[in-house]
């Protein structure tokens, strides 16, 4: 017998038997609430607008808080240096660093009976002479400088001695803003091209001084004076003395330092 047989109240009856057990399928929307707790869920960070003139407040960091007994302003992030603290002058501007230390002196021994010689306190002479590679070279062209000013010749036996010694002692401080002038005799540049090449010597040489060391009017070559950076000397050395040269640097040493200032 088929269905469309059956009277219409048969029909009914068969829906309604077949509906309990098929049932029908819930949406996720649908589905009923679990009877277990739930689990908590991790808060998740959501955007803040903010508005005009309001600061937003950045997430919290994973990085450790400074402790608690460390005063305000002392706490430096993590993996951080801390900068590097510079000299400040009045009205808050930051001063230049100051220049480097002298290096060490290479002489122990000073003599204070050395240096006293005739011209200290006097401006050192104006000249404008030419260097053995024929340069110009004029005492206003070593303003601001500290000049060791040397006058020699390649006939003076003691002169060749001292020389190398001034020059070992000048490369000590070049950096600093010291040099060696080294003012010959000798009118002809070869002579004295030759002695520098085979004593390495990296001085100025200048030639044609007899005129300049007569003004000077010192009976005994060599001659030297520590020249200051206004141009004043500090030093004056007559004749060859090797136990002066401490005393030399000790000039030296104390114009550099009162170059800096």
């Amino acid at each position: 017998m088929t269905l469309k047989q059956c009277p219409k109240l048969h029909v009914l009856m068969a829906i309604l038997l077949l509906a309990p057990t098929t049932g029908c399928k819930r949406e996720a929307s649908e589905a009923p609430e679990s009877t277990a707790a739930p689990e908590p869920e991790a808060p998740t960070a959501e955007p803040v607008e903010a508005s005009a003139g309001e600061a937003v407040e950045a997430p919290a960091s994973d990085t450790p808080a400074a402790p608690a007994d460390k005063p305000p302003g002392e706490a430096v992030a993590a993996n951080e240096p801390a900068p590097a603290s510079e000299p400040v002058g009045p009205g808050g501007e930051v001063k230049p660093a100051t220049a480097s230390a002298l290096p060490a002196p290479l002489h122990a021994k000073v003599d204070d009976s050395c240096g006293r010689d005739a011209g200290v306190g006097t401006n050192a002479l104006p000249f404008a002479l030419k260097t053995a590679e024929g340069k110009d070279i004029s005492m206003a062209s070593l303003r601001g400088k500290v000049v060791l000013l040397n006058f020699w010749g390649t006939w003076c036996k003691p002169c060749l001695k001292e020389l190398p010694e001034f020059d070992r002692l000048i490369r000590h401080y070049k950096k600093h803003g010291a040099v060696l002038v080294a003012i010959a005799t000798d009118t002809e540049p070869q002579k004295v091209l030759d002695f520098a090449k085979e004593r390495k010597i990296s001085a100025k040489l200048v030639l044609g001084g007899e005129d300049l060391a007569k003004q000077y009017d010192s009976p005994n070559f060599p001659f030297s004076f520590v020249v200051d950076d206004k141009g004043t000397i500090r030093g004056s050395y007559r004749s060859y003395k090797p136990e002066c040269i401490g005393r030399i640097e000790q000039d030296l040493r104390t114009s550099l330092e009162q170059r800096k200032r």
